[in-house]
C-alpha cells in the first residue's frame, strides 16, 4: 500500500511538471525557460538509473522525430526534456518508470488518426529499426502508446529536412548548439548525448558498416557525459562518441573557441609512409626547426619515450574515421603536440639513432609555412599533361579543353580536395558517352530510419572522347567529393587508378551542433558502385599501390607521380 501511494504521488507531482509547460502557441522557438542552465541535478548513477536514460533517450528522439505535434516545432524539445527529468530521476523501477513514460506522452495531446502515413518501401536498403519497441521489455500501455504513434505519425518535420531538391540528405534545422556555454551543465551534456545518438541512429546510412553496435553505445556513454564536470572531459566524452561512427568526417571542432594557447606544436609537418612509419616529411616554420634534428626524411620512433605506436593506441579513440590510413591521417596534427612547449624526440637519420629535447610553439609564435604555386594544369613533357584537381576551376576546363586533346597522356592528381564541382564538365571534354559510376541510399524523412535507392546515377558526355592513357592519383588525403570523382574518372577507357586507398568517406556531409557549441559531420548518403558494392569505409582501391618511402621523402621526390610517368610510357 506504501508503495502505491508513493507511485500515485510521483504521477502526480509528473503532472505539475508537465503543466508547468508553455503553450503549444508559444512554440520551440518562444520557450526560453532554460536558457541560463537546464538546473538537473543527477543522483549517484545506477544500473537501474543507467537503464531509465537509455530508455529516455530512445523516447525522446523518437517523439522528436515522429509525435504530430512536436515534430512540428510546437515545444522546445530541448527544455522539454528539462522538465519531466526531476520527476522522471525518482523512478525506482521499470513499473513506474513505464508509467511515468507513457503519462508523458499522452500529456502533448491524442494522437490523431493519420491515413496519410506511408508504409516502409518493401525495396528500402535499410528499414527503420524499432526492435526496441517491444512488448516482452515494456509495459501494455507504453508499448501499445509508443506503437500507436509510430502508426499515425506525422510527415511534416521540424527538426529535420532535406538539404535539398537535388541532393537528398538530411539538414537538421532548428538545433541550439548552445555556444554560450563553454562547459554544458549535467542536463545539457546529456542532451547532448540524446541529440547525436538520436540523428545517428535515424540518419546516418552507414551505421550498419560501425564496428560498435549504435544500440549499445548511449548506454555505454550516459555516466561519462553526466560526470564530464569541466570543458575538457566534455569534449573528449564528445570525441570519442563521434568517434564511434567510424565516419572520416566525424571531424570535431568549436566555430567560437580560437585556437589554443597553451597547446604546442613542433615546427616539423609529419606523415605517416606505410607500416605506420611515421617521417618527417616537410616544415611548418623552417626558421623554428632545431638544428641537432629531426629533419625531413628523419624516422620517429618515440615521443617523450613512448613509442610512436603507444601515441597512435592513445589517441586512436578520440578519431572518426572510416579505415586504418584514415585514422593515422587525423592523427597526424596532434601525434607529436602536447601542453607543454618541450618534448624528447628519438628518431633514426640514415640508420642512426638520435634523441633530441626540440622546442615546441603555440600557432600563434609560428609563421606557417603553406604551399602557395597553385597549378591547375601543366606539361610534363613528352606530351604528357597534368591537372591538379584541388586547383582547377571552371575557367581552367575551358581554357584547357583544346590543349587536353593534343596530348598523349593524362595525369589527373586528386590527393586533394576538388577546388570546384568539375568533374562532370571535366568528364564531358574527355568522353562522348555517358556511363553509369555509382547509386546511392538516401533517407527518407517520411520513416526515419529508412534509407532507399536511388536509380544509378550518369556522368556527363560531350562531343569528343579522349584516346590517351589516363592516371588518377590517390591516397588517404582523397576524401569524399575527391573520390567520387575518382569513381567517376575510373570510367574513362585506358584510365588506371595510383596511389593508396582513400579515406572511404563518399557522400554529402550533414552538419552537426551539439551543446557547447560543438561543430561535426557525418556521411549524409551512401555511395555505392552501380553493382551495389560499397565505398563507405573501403575507400576506393587503387589499381597500382605505390607507397611513399623514407628515401624518396628524404629526397624531396613524388613516388606516386613517379609510377604514373613509368605507366604511362609503358
Amino acid at each position: 500500500m506504501k508503495k502505491l501511494i508513493s507511485f500515485l504521488l510521483l504521477l502526480f507531482c509528473a503532472t505539475l511538471s508537465f503543466a508547468q509547460t508553455p503553450s503549444n502557441k508559444s512554440g520551440a522557438v518562444q520557450d526560453t525557460a532554460y536558457d541560463h542552465g537546464s538546473n538537473i541535478v543527477f543522483p549517484e548513477m545506477t544500473p537501474q538509473l543507467v537503464d531509465n536514460l537509455e530508455l529516455l533517450g530512445r523516447v525522446w528522439g523518437f517523439l522528436k522525430y515522429h509525435h504530430p505535434t512536436i515534430s512540428k516545432g510546437s515545444h522546445n524539445w530541448d527544455y522539454e526534456l528539462f522538465r519531466m527529468l526531476p520527476g522522471y530521476l525518482k523512478v525506482t523501477d521499470n513499473q513506474q518508470r513505464d508509467a511515468y513514460l507513457a503519462k508523458w506522452i499522452l500529456h502533448y495531446g491524442k494522437i490523431p488518426v493519420n491515413k496519410e502515413v506511408k508504409s516502409v518501401n518493401p525495396n528500402a536498403f535499410l528499414k527503420p529499426d524499432l526492435a526496441w519497441i517491444n512488448p516482452e521489455d515494456l509495459s501494455p500501455k507504453l508499448y501499445k502508446t509508443l506503437m500507436n504513434l509510430y502508426q499515425n505519425r506525422n510527415n511534416g518535420l521540424y527538426y529535420v529536412s532535406y538539404s535539398s531538391i537535388w541532393v537528398r540528405t538530411a539538414n537538421f534545422t532548428h538545433e541550439n548548439d548552445y555556444a554560450e556555454m563553454e562547459c554544458p551543465d549535467s542536463g545539457f551534456r546529456l542532451l547532448a548525448l540524446y541529440r547525436y545518438w538520436n540523428m545517428v541512429y535515424y540518419f546516418f546510412p552507414d551505421k550498419y558498416l560501425m564496428d560498435a553496435d549504435w544500440n549499445t553505445v548511449m548506454k555505454k556513454y550516459i555516466a561519462s557525459f553526466i560526470s564530464a564536470e569541466d570543458k575538457k572531459s566534455y569534449w573528449s566524452a564528445v570525441r570519442r562518441l563521434i568517434a564511434q561512427i567510424d565516419d572520416t568526417h566525424g571531424a570535431v571542432w568549436s566555430m567560437k573557441s580560437t585556437q589554443s594557447l597553451d597547446y604546442y606544436r613542433p615546427p616539423f609537418k609529419v606523415s605517416f609512409l606505410n607500416n605506420d612509419t611515421l617521417v618527417v616529411s616537410d616544415y611548418w616554420d623552417p626558421e623554428k626547426v632545431d638544428s641537432a634534428g629531426p629533419h625531413i626524411g628523419d624516422v620517429i620512433t618515440h615521443i617523450d619515450g613512448q613509442p610512436v605506436s603507444f601515441r597512435i593506441d592513445s589517441l586512436a579513440p578520440y578519431y572518426a574515421a572510416s579505415n586504418h590510413r584514415a585514422k593515422l591521417r587525423q592523427l597526424l596534427w596532434d601525434i607529436c603536440s602536447g601542453d607543454k612547449p618541450t618534448v624528447r624526440i628519438s628518431f633514426m637519420s640514415d640508420g642512426i639513432p638520435k634523441e633530441s629535447t626540440i622546442t615546441r610553439y603555440n600557432l600563434e609564435e609560428m609563421e606557417l609555412h603553406f604551399q602557395t604555386d597553385s597549378i591547375c594544369y601543366k606539361d610534363l613533357g613528352d606530351s604528357i599533361g597534368y591537372v591538379s584537381m584541388d586547383d582547377i576551376t571552371k575557367e581552367w576546363v575551358e581554357r584547357i579543353a583544346d590543349t587536353l586533346h593534343t596530348t598523349k597522356a593524362l595525369i589527373l592528381d586528386l590527393r586533394e580536395y576538388p577546388n570546384e564541382t568539375i568533374n562532370y564538365m571535366l568528364y564531358g571534354v574527355l568522353s562522348d558517352k555517358s556511363r553509369p559510376f555509382f547509386k546511392a541510399t538516401c533517407p527518407d524523412l517520411t520513416n526515419p530510419g529508412s534509407f532507399i535507392w536511388t536509380n544509378p546515377n550518369y556522368t556527363g558526355k560531350g562531343k569528343q572522347s579522349y584516346t590517351g592513357k589516363i592516371a588518377i592519383l590517390i591516397n588517404e588525403r582523397s576524401q569524399s567529393h575527391a573520390e567520387f570523382c575518382t569513381m567517376m574518372y575510373r570510367t574513362l577507357p585506358n584510365s588506371i587508378v595510383i596511389g593508396n586507398t582513400t579515406a572511404g568517406a563518399d557522400g554529402d556531409v550533414v552538419g552537426i551542433r551539439l551543446p557547447g557549441g560543438v561543430c561535426s559531420y557525418f556521411s549524409g548518403i551512401g555511395i555505392y558502385y552501380p553493382d551495389g558494392t560499397e565505398t563507405q569505409r573501403v575507400g576506393i582501391i587503387p589499381d597500382i599501390y605505390v607507397w611513399p618511402t623514407v628515401k624518396g621523402v628524404r629526397e624531396g621526390r613524388d613516388e606516386l607521380l613517379e609510377k604514373a610517368l613509368e605507366w604511362l610510357n609503358q
